[in-house]
């Protein structure tokens, strides 16, 4: 991309600054402000588009110009957000009369229905890792540790729905006592407060107790530290230790990832009858559009239901035989 015009850019950065004054933004949300505007301006100069005239019917060809680039919807989505706002400051700082994107409405994602596992291959799950744990040969260390590790963090997955993000950076700290709630930081530095039940304390006791005995842990400040005892535990080695799980269940190729385990937490709570704004809480969504798919999940599953297990989609009313008992 062609360098945008320093005056802009100075422009730009200075109206920035006045949004994150107002908002509050984190420095990354800062930075993501500046490139989705950048884009558009040079967009806009490309096709020689004064920015401070840009019309509404010029940021809908600009809009389409990206969905035909291929854009991601939650991409395009969060570039009106920035775009939205960035205009509604120059709107307020009166370098113009009216938010031309006042009337473009949030962008409809293609929400892919979320891959979620049963309950009752997740307490197989379970299970399985807690045999493993109690199976695992008490000379081979390393075995044993692995067993006790994973089992660990699928009952933390499963108990509170956090990121896998969260879950690795979990220092040893928080758990010098356990409570069934926990203060955790999440996605732009915000904390919110994750539940364990009383199963999913209980092995994180015992991790705790097991943990003390691996003399290459005693210093490592993290709850699971890496594998040679420096940082924190890789998303791929849980991943690998997840599937190696799953494999063993002997039950087809089921694919078994952190974030599934989020999505099945989440879906789970909702199917039992967890409230909305609760489930917000739980998952860290910082906009309830976000756990909202989650009951859009559940309309189609449950239209799904009534189209394959209804009586009335059995009979056809203009066949008379059909309706003979």
């Amino acid at each position: 991309m062609k360098k945008i015009n320093e005056k802009i850019t100075i422009f730009i950065d200075r109206m920035i600054e006045i949004i994150s004054l107002e908002k509050g933004l984190s420095q990354n949300t800062k930075i993501a402000y500046k490139k989705d505007i950048k884009i558009a301006f040079y967009w806009l100069k490309k096709n020689k588009i004064d920015i401070l005239t840009a019309s509404e019917q010029n940021f809908r060809d600009l809009f389409s110009f990206m969905q035909r680039k291929n854009y991601k919807t939650s991409t395009l989505s969060r570039k009106l957000s920035s775009l939205k706002q960035f205009y509604q400051i120059l709107k307020e700082e009166n370098y113009i009369e009216i938010n031309p994107l006042n009337n473009l409405e949030r962008i409809k994602q293609i929400k892919n229905l979320p891959k979620s596992l049963s309950e009752e291959y997740l307490i197989l799950l379970l299970k399985k890792a807690k045999t493993n744990f109690e199976n695992a040969d008490k000379n081979n260390t390393i075995k044993k540790m692995k067993s006790l590790r994973i089992f660990t963090i699928l009952e933390i997955l499963y108990s509170t729905g956090m990121r896998i993000s969260e879950l690795i950076s979990l220092p040893l700290s928080d758990f010098i006592k356990i409570n069934d709630l926990l203060q955790i930081k999440g996605k732009g530095g915000v904390y919110r407060y994750v539940a364990f039940n009383k199963e999913a304390k209980n092995v994180i006791e015992n991790w705790l107790s097991y943990r003390s005995s691996i003399e290459r842990f005693i210093n490592n400040k993290h709850l699971f530290p890496g594998n040679r005892g420096i940082g924190y535990i890789s998303r791929q080695s849980i991943n690998n230790d997840l599937n190696e799980l799953s494999k063993s269940l002997n039950i087809g190729d089921i694919k078994v990832s952190p974030h599934q385990i989020r999505h099945s937490f989440a879906t789970h709570l909702l199917n039992r009858g967890a409230d909305l704004r609760s489930l917000q809480k739980f998952l860290g969504h910082a906009d309830i559009s976000t756990t909202e798919i989650y009951t859009e999940v559940q309309s189609k599953r449950l239209s799904g239901l009534i189209k394959d297990i209804h009586p009335l989609n059995k009979i056809d009313i203009n066949n008379k035989e059909s309706l003979k008992t």
